[in-house]
């Protein structure tokens, strides 16, 4: 699996702008091929940065999904930006749920 973040700052005046375009990105992207997850984040401390969270099952499906007419746009989002957005592609092998936390607090327990 893929897992991209991308964290954007805007420009305050430029805020609906930004929202009303991600937003017309969303449902797009999630019927794409070996799209998992697509959603928009808005920062609790400070209303003017956003996350888009993606994941993709596949580094392929990942790269269709580059070349779309979606990431076009979304590119040209950055002159609404008050700074440099931060983007990073993690790719994931293995994820673990609630039993993690589970088997965590049965080890400590035996102890």
């Amino acid at each position: 699996m893929i897992l991209a973040t991308l964290r954007m700052i805007v420009r305050p005046e430029k805020r609906n702008d930004l929202l009303k375009t991600l937003k017309g990105m969303l449902e797009p992207a999630r019927v794409e091929r070996g799209c998992l997850n697509y959603r928009l984040y808005e920062d609790t401390e400070n209303n003017n940065a956003f996350v888009l969270l993606e994941q993709w099952a596949t580094q392929e499906d990942l790269e269709r999904h580059l070349s779309t007419d979606n990431q076009r746009r979304l590119l040209e989002l950055t002159d609404l930006l008050s700074e440099k957005p931060e983007l990073l592609f993690n790719t994931v092998l293995h994820t673990q749920g609630i039993d993690l936390i589970e088997n965590v607090f049965k080890a400590d327990d035996a102890r």
